[in-house]
């Protein structure tokens, strides 16, 4: 491929999927920034200043690439969003890191702020199918939070490395609390819900 072919064909989507593949091989955010991610891409660095005003810029982008990903694993009307969201994690803590644990400066971009509430609108969504029946909608919130916050405090100790163990045994460890949390939150109520976990 000639070099001119090469560069028409980097576009937005190549430095984000750059930065995502190299999170996924253990490149640390540490280690990336606007030089490294266009090498892997193939380009020169002011390349990106095409597609992005900052590395922070190409940062909040790689977010948003990575919750696309997320949000496209599963349905949320027949899914099973608690194993999904921690299947994802796992296979991705990086990735996982970036969303939730790696501080950003500045504000997103536009287009990035835009798909920020697409995941909790599933998560919302996925509730109400399973228990929103007998829920009033403040006492699902409040429960749904809850909920995101026991998930959330198991995977980012996982991510992170802070509690270790074999694939089978972290979900499995990450499940049960969460289905005993489900029963607890909503009163065994609905055990349908929680079953489908």
């Amino acid at each position: 491929m000639s070099k001119q072919k090469k560069l028409d064909s980097v576009g937005k989507e190549a430095f984000v999927k750059a930065v995502l593949s190299m999170l996924d091989e253990g490149v640390s955010l540490r280690e990336l920034n606007l030089r490294t991610v266009a090498r892997r891409v193939g380009c020169a660095h002011t390349n990106a200043y095409n597609y992005f005003t900052s590395f922070e810029d190409l940062l909040w982008w790689s977010l948003k690439g990575a919750l696309e990903y997320m949000t496209g694993m599963v349905d949320p009307e027949h899914g099973d969003l608690v194993r999904w969201y921690v299947d994802f994690a796992l296979d991705h803590p990086a990735w996982y890191r970036l969303i939730w644990l790696e501080q950003l400066s500045g504000t997103p971009p536009a287009g990035v702020a835009a798909y920020l509430p697409v995941p909790a609108d599933m998560y919302t969504r996925w509730l109400m199918i399973r228990f929103g029946r007998s829920e009033k909608a403040a006492a699902l919130e409040l429960k749904g939070r809850i909920l995101h916050g026991y998930l959330h405090g198991e995977l980012a100790a996982i991510t992170a490395g802070r509690v270790t163990g074999g694939r089978e045994e972290l979900t499995e460890r990450v499940l049960t609390g969460a289905k005993e949390l489900m029963r607890l939150l909503f009163n065994n109520s609905d055990m349908k819900g929680v079953e489908t976990i």
